[in-house]
């Protein structure tokens, strides 16, 4: 199993993270603050917690909003072959 971490190219990682203007990683790091802000706002106004359900579905939402930041240039090159 750790081979698989020794023989990643750690390199593609990096010059996609660092790609784009601005780059993929503050991209990232903004949407999920916004997603910490939105959770602290919760809290501090009392509210009660998220149902399994509900926890579950934002769990999804922030795992689906990064896929589309990350994919976002594949999926604009697809649509743009669609319409």
């Amino acid at each position: 199993m750790l081979e698989l971490f020794t023989r990643t190219r750690w390199d593609q990682a990096q010059d996609f993270l660092v790609s784009g203007d601005p780059p993929m990683y503050a991209r990232l790091i903004a949407l999920n603050a916004f997603f910490v802000v939105l959770f602290l706002i919760r809290r501090f106004k009392g509210a009660k917690p998220l149902p399994p359900f509900g926890l579950f579905a934002v769990q999804c939402l922030l795992l689906v909003a990064n896929l589309l930041l990350m994919l976002q240039k594949d999926i604009t090159n697809a649509l743009g072959r669609l319409i």
